[in-house]
């Protein structure tokens, strides 16, 4: 029943993505994007666009990943476990479907395909088990207590996770990076035509349990932020890992780091659009580690509220600065307003904005960050723009 439910497809090629035109053509190589209109591969160093009414099929790995993060993982036991990390290995998941053979040596120690699959070495009543140049027992892993000079990575399909936490908390974040990285792109793939992370360039995370390691943030106090230069994020985990502060700013990294792909070098976001992506990813990421993705309809109209009992206008929101988000007295109001506006662009008018607003925001972020750019875009004037989006508030807040 279990592979009934991810029936992960089978990647026999080197793509390790695939594409078959109805002309009988295939192409193999990794897909960057699946937009409404078109298909992006990247086919060896060349970047090639297919109209959808030209192909067949598409396999890749974003989509046998999508069907893998359906699973409940925490709920499974080692056999279900092991079950499917060979349908990811099989799938072409090589870092996903060992994160998974991690869980299942978590589960049984002494499962003989976990311990073949990870090379897992016995040592006394334990294992060892090799993570780039370092050998760690699965004991020591398990409880934690590590320096950070003893910090390990755990790469994913789209990040690379290093960090010096207990293992079965550093298996539940990769999951929950991924599964992030599975709703980024569903909010904000198509309006804004962004290519995925691939394996050239993938963001890593970084989590300090020791905090003593914890490099000196830009601004004092900050216990999660990145570095543009580096494409890292930085978070302290000394205490307790608050996953939905560590998804916000992930959420503005990744908006950067996949419009400099895009739209160039300079990817300028103006503060209203990154504070309010940075607002919903933080108000549905779950609490917990291993906890449920919250409900993004339910978790808008209570920000909805907040918004329509405020006298903010789209004007005010649109020019202000980065710290009004965050440092000012009204930032939790000017967070939710943002998110709002956001809101409105994505879903107003059956989604009738979304295209010009992806177009905005795609040429916003080679320097055209005007009012007039974005009403030529959306093809609203800012007196409409107004009414529009507080109707739409409203219509929420009930």
């Amino acid at each position: 029943m279990l592979l009934s439910v991810l029936s992960l497809a089978v990647l026999a090629f080197s793509g390790p993505d695939r594409i078959e035109l109805k002309d009988g053509k295939a192409h193999e190589g990794r897909v960057l994007a699946e937009l409404k209109g078109s298909i992006v591969l990247r086919e060896g160093k060349q970047v090639r666009t297919f109209p959808r009414a030209d192909v067949a099929s598409v396999s890749s790995l974003e989509r046998s990943l999508t069907k893998l993060l359906e699973s409940d993982l925490k709920a499974l036991d080692a056999g279900a476990l092991a079950a499917l990390a060979a349908e990811a290995d099989k799938a072409g998941l090589a870092a996903d479907a060992r994160n998974l053979w991690l869980r299942t040596l978590l589960a049984d120690k002494d499962h003989a395909g976990a311990r073949a699959a990870l090379g897992a070495k016995p040592v006394k009543d334990d294992v060892s088990l090799h993570f780039g140049k370092s050998l760690l027992h699965l004991a020591q892993l398990r409880a934690g207590g590590l320096k950070w000079k003893e910090a390990y990575e755990l790469p994913t399909t789209h990040f690379v996770l290093k960090t010096d936490l207990p293992l079965p908390a550093a298996l539940e974040v990769a999951t929950a990076l991924e599964r992030f990285h599975h709703r980024f792109y569903g909010l904000l793939g198509e309006p804004l035509e962004l290519y995925v992370f691939d394996e050239r360039t993938l963001p890593e995370v970084r989590i300090y349990a020791e905090g003593t390691s914890y490099p000196t943030p830009p601004r004092s106090g900050e216990r999660v932020w990145f570095s543009m230069g580096e494409n890292c994020l930085h978070v302290a985990a000394d205490g307790q890992l608050a996953l939905p502060s560590v998804v916000s700013e992930l959420s503005r990294q990744m908006l950067f780091s996949a419009l400099r792909r895009s739209s160039g070098p300079t990817a300028q976001v103006q503060p209203w659009i990154s504070a309010g992506i940075a607002e919903y990813f933080g108000r549905i990421a779950p609490a917990q580690l291993g906890g449920t993705w919250g409900d993004a309809g339910a978790a808008f109209a209570v920000a909805a509220k907040t918004v329509a009992a405020s006298k903010t206008t789209f004007t005010a929101l649109f020019n202000s600065p980065m710290n009004e988000f965050s440092n000012s007295a009204h930032a939790t109001e000017m967070s939710a307003a943002a998110w709002s506006a956001l809101h409105f662009f994505l879903y107003a008018r059956d989604g009738a904005l979304r295209e010009g607003f992806g177009r905005y925001v795609n040429d916003g972020a080679k320097g055209k960050l005007s009012m007039s750019a974005l009403c030529e875009h959306v093809k609203l004037k800012p007196d409409e723009i107004e009414s529009l989006w507080r109707a739409h508030v409203a219509a929420a807040a009930r």
